[in-house]
């Protein structure tokens, strides 16, 4: 969305922050350093060229607003407003695209010499670690799963739910979902938001449970809601700024699978959730890229909408304030990924699951001894839980060729977190992001491979 009203607001901004300091455009240019990926040491964190994100003090807005200047210094620093994302809940906080000669991190410490500014930063690229996959074999007809309960047929490869050593595994070495499933098998009030490559929202185990604008009418090219995005029906994709967030990499359906899959239907697998609503929000490009500022979007999105929960099956080393703020400016569980490195988050901090806000919940992986995969990233103060990550079979986009494929990954350990946040909060809708975090930490399993990690 754009918002071209605001770079006046932005010229007044940067020119009085001038004024105090008396610079002019690029004077301190080498005094930035290349943006930082906060990892302490370790290369450059990769940026989208020409973008900057601004944050301005509480308060600053309001108050030049009634003051009045004209656009010299926008045009000075080669900037205008692309994005703001107060209209999203996200107060003082905009997207700029620096258009003129001057670099990302000269733009960002001509912003950041302003008193009016409480930090300026890159638009980040974010990356998946791209978990490796197995594509599922064919299903006989009407075959049924060995263990007979529920009745998807693939049911039985899922040790992460029910674990009777049929992968070579250690039987209840799982999350101990058939006992969940008495009490209850989810709801459809309960809306997860799957913030990633998308979802196939026409796939066979997962268009029941694909969440739907109730505010929209279809394909009638109006905003119906009001909320700024025509013919948002079933999500949106915030990378390439359309209504269509179908899933062309295959991570985010898998993701989605694992949460919300339908079960007991006769068809492929079980989610956690049997009965859920999955909201697809699309960030993340077919070649597993995306962007901070696309993130946000999609945060302030899932928050406006009615999320309950915001599963986030990525991260990396880059530490977006902006970000952090995002999520700290909701009330939503984040169920977040530790990330794939196999290395110590309490030494090399990993985002987003390395803020420090509540609303997070940091997942390594499990694998089906009850054991740490390689892979899995871990730290004793910065991971919360652990849970199933070790080739998980779930759902994947029929265009790719394979409605089902396993996969390895914290990317595979978060959605198993947020499913179980979905059951509960179908028996609780009132428990808040930390009763949700308290109870899922105070009824873990303290495994000895996870002692003091």
């Amino acid at each position: 969305m754009q918002f071209a009203h605001f770079r006046y607001l932005l010229s007044l901004i940067l020119l009085t922050g001038f004024l105090f300091s008396g610079l002019i455009s690029g004077v301190y240019a080498d005094e930035l350093s290349e943006p930082s990926n906060g990892a302490g040491g370790s290369a450059p964190a990769p940026y989208v060229p020409g973008e900057v994100i601004v944050k301005y003090k509480d308060g600053t807005v309001a108050a030049l607003a009634a003051e009045g200047s004209g656009p010299v210094a926008l045009e000075a620093l080669g900037a205008e407003v692309a994005t703001d994302f107060s209209a999203e809940g996200l107060s003082n906080l905009q997207a700029l695209d620096i258009s003129g000669p001057m670099s990302v991190k000269e733009a960002i410490n001509e912003l950041e010499s302003s008193p009016y500014v409480a930090y300026a930063e890159p638009n980040y690229i974010i990356s998946l670690s791209l978990p490796e996959t197995e594509p599922a074999g064919a299903d006989d007809v009407g075959a049924l799963s060995a263990l007979a309960f529920p009745n998807d047929p693939k049911f039985s490869d899922q040790w992460g739910l029910s674990n009777t050593g049929q992968t070579g595994g250690t039987s209840g070495a799982d999350i101990g979902a058939s006992k969940a499933w008495d009490v209850t098998t989810g709801s459809d009030t309960i809306v997860v938001a799957v913030i990633d490559t998308g979802v196939d929202y026409t796939h066979p185990d997962l268009a029941a449970n694909i969440w739907k604008n109730p505010g929209e009418i279809p394909n009638n090219g109006i905003d119906d809601d009001g909320n700024g995005y025509v013919d948002d029906v079933q999500g949106y994709d915030f990378i390439n700024n359309d209504n269509d967030p179908m899933d062309d990499n295959g991570h985010g359906t898998h993701c989605a699978g694992v949460i919300g899959a339908i079960g007991n239907n006769g068809v492929g697998i079980a989610g956690v959730a049997w009965k859920v609503k999955i909201m697809p929000l699309k960030f993340l490009r077919a070649d597993g890229n995306g962007d901070t500022a696309a993130s946000l979007n999609a945060i302030a999105y899932a928050r406006r909408m009615g999320a309950d929960v915001i599963s986030c099956s990525w991260g990396g080393t880059a530490r977006s304030q902006a970000l952090g703020d995002a999520i700290a400016s909701t009330n939503i569980l984040f169920p977040c990924a530790a990330g794939n490195a196999g290395s110590n988050n309490d030494i090399t901090a990993h985002y987003p699951s390395g803020f420090d806000s509540p609303q997070i919940m940091s997942v390594a992986a499990s694998d089906a001894k009850d054991g740490i995969p390689s892979f899995s990233n871990y730290g004793a103060t910065m991971v919360d839980v652990a849970a199933p990550g070790d080739w998980i079979m779930s759902t994947y986009p029929t265009s790719l060729g394979h409605q089902y494929v396993k996969m390895k990954g914290t990317s595979m350990a978060t959605p198993h977190v947020a499913g179980l946040a979905a059951l509960l909060l179908s028996k609780n809708p009132s428990m808040t992001p930390a009763a949700l975090k308290a109870k899922i930490m105070d009824t873990v399993d303290k495994l000895p491979a996870f002692s003091g990690k």
